[in-house]
C-alpha cells in the first residue's frame, strides 16, 4: 500500500512511521529544503514534547472539543510515549515537575528518532517537495501532485502539513488549500502563542525587560476568570512571553468585534494590598526623603516603577494618600488596552483549521472522501503552551499512520 504523507513536523513524521513501521510504503513530502525545521525551533531549540497530565486533564486544555482528542491520545501519550522515546535511547524528563524535555535539552534528539528510523522501515523522506493536488478518482485517493509536475501514487495521504504560523519554518496555507479542495470546511484561522500589541504607547520605552511572574487576564466577564501567570516580557508593541502566548488567540478572535480588548495584569501576584499597604506605610516611617520610585525599584525594574507612578520623582514625605491608592491598583491590576498581536511570522501556533466535523476521531480519517487522513495543526486544535500541542501532533500522527496502514 502506497501512503503519501504531506509534511514532515512532527504529526507527519509521526504518521510515516507508524504507517511505514506497519508495512506501508511511504512518502513524505516536505515543501522545504531539510524536514522537521519548526520541531527543531521548539521550545527554544530544547523541545517541551509533553507535560504530566493524564489523559483526561491533558484533553480538557484543548477547550470544548477535548472529546475528539481522546481516542489518540490513548494511543500516544503519557507513559506510552516517555517509553517510545526511551527504546529509541531518546530520555524524556520532567525536571520541574510538569514539562517533559530531551535530557540533552536539544530538539535535534527528538527529531533525529524518526530520521533514524523511518528510513530502517523503509520510508523515504522528499524535500523540496510543495504538494498543489491531490487527485481523486471514483471517490477514492488517487495520487499526489507537486508544484515541480512529479507525481506520486497513493492509496492514502495523511495530510500533515501544519498551519499557517512561522513561514519561515514552513507554515504554509497549503494543508487548509488541499482539504478545501476535498470538500472540507475550514474555521477561520488566527495566530496564537504569540506576543500581544497593546494601545500604552510607554510599554514600549520598556522594551527589553523581563518580569519573572506576572498575572494577566482578559478584563471582560467570560474570561475575568482565566488569568495566565508566568515570564511577561516588554516589547516594542506590547508584551510577549509565557504570561500573555496563551491568551493572544482569543485577543485576535475577540479583535474581530471589538477595536481594543481591555486586559489587566498583576505585576506582583505574590504580594496583596495588605502586603503593599504595610511596606507603604514603613517607607512612610522610615524612608522619608527618599524617593518613591528608588523604593520601588527594588520591587520592580526601575523604568517600568517610573510608568506606574503619577510623579516619579516624588518623595515619600510628599506622597499623597490618592496616590498610594492609584500605585496599589496599577501593581496588582493596571489596565492596559490589547489592540491585536503579532503577526504570522511570530506566531508559533494557528488556530483554527479543517473543522473536525468531518473527521472520524477514531482513524483521523476524512468522512468525505476515502483515503484521506489528517494530523496535527492543520486541524481545529489548539492548545496552549507546555508539550500540549507537539503531544497532539505526535498522537494525531501515530492515529492516522496506524489507520491508514489498516484500512
Amino acid at each position: 500500500m502506497n501512503v503519501v504523507v504531506i509534511g514532515s513536523g512532527p504529526a507527519g513524521l509521526s504518521a510515516a512511521y507508524f504507517a511505514a513501521l506497519a508495512g506501508c510504503r511511504v512518502t513524505v513530502l516536505e515543501q522545504l529544503s531539510a524536514p522537521g525545521m519548526k520541531l527543531l525551533a521548539s521550545g527554544g531549540g530544547k523541545c517541551n514534547v509533553s507535560n504530566t497530565l493524564q489523559i483526561e486533564e491533558f484533553a480538557r486544555k484543548f477547550g470544548k472539543q477535548w472529546r475528539f482528542l481522546l481516542p489518540s491520545l490513548q494511543k500516544f501519550h503519557g507513559q506510552t510515549l516517555l517509553d517510545f522515546f526511551a527504546l529509541h535511547q531518546v530520555e524524556l524528563i520532567a525536571d520541574d515537575g510538569f514539562h517533559y524535555f530531551p535530557r540533552s535539552g536539544k530538539s535535534r534528539d527528538v527529531l533525529n528518532v524518526f530520521l533514524h528510523e523511518l528510513p530502517r522501515c523503509g520510508g523515504k523522506i522528499l524535500c523540496g517537495k510543495q504538494v498543489v493536488e491531490i487527485r481523486v478518482r471514483s471517490g477514492m485517493v488517487a495520487d499526489v501532485k507537486c508544484s515541480d509536475g512529479s507525481t506520486y501514487p497513493a492509496d492514502r495521504v495523511i495530510i500533515a502539513c501544519g498551519g499557517k504560523s512561522y513561514p519561515a519554518l514552513g507554515g504554509t496555507e497549503n494543508g487548509y488549500i488541499l482539504a478545501e479542495k476535498l470538500g472540507h470546511q475550514i474555521s477561520s484561522l488566527y495566530p496564537a502563542m504569540c506576543g500581544i500589541h497593546v494601545a500604552e504607547k510607554w510599554v514600549h520605552e520598556c522594551a527589553g525587560i523581563s518580569l519573572a511572574d506576572c498575572q494577566v487576564r482578559i478584563d471582560l466577564p467570560k474570561w475575568r476568570k482565566l488569568p495566565q501567570r508566568g515570564e511577561l516580557l516588554f516589547t516594542h508593541h506590547g508584551f510577549s512571553a509565557f504570561a500573555v502566548l496563551d491568551i493572544a488567540e482569543t485577543v485576535a478572535r475577540l479583535k474581530k468585534e471589538m477595536p481594543q480588548i481591555p486586559l489587566r495584569i498583576n505585576f506582583t501576584p505574590d504580594t496583596g494590598h495588605e502586603e503593599w499597604a504595610a511596606r507603604f506605610a514603613l517607607w512612610r516611617k522610615t524612608q522619608g526623603t527618599k524617593k518613591v520610585q528608588t523604593l520601588l525599584a527594588g520591587y520592580l525594574p526601575r523604568k517600568v516603577a517610573a510608568y506606574l507612578l503619577n510623579d516619579p520623582d516624588v518623595i515619600v514625605a510628599h506622597w499623597q494618600g490618592r496616590d498610594r491608592e492609584i500605585l496599589l491598583e496599577k501593581l496588582l491590576n493596571c489596565p492596559f488596552s490589547a489592540i491585536g498581536t503579532d503577526s504570522w511570522e511570530r506566531a508559533m501556533v494557528t488556530a483554527g483549521g479543517v473543522s473536525l466535523k468531518d473527521i472520524e476521531p477514531d482513524s483521523m480519517a476524512s468522512r468525505l472522501v476515502k483515503g484521506i487522513y489528517f494530523a496535527g495543526e492543520v486541524l481545529d486544535v489548539t492548545g496552549p503552551c507546555g508539550g500540549y500541542n507537539i503531544t497532539w501532533a505526535l498522537a494525531s500522527g501515530r492515529c492516522a499512520g496506524e489507520a491508514a496502514s489498516q484500512a
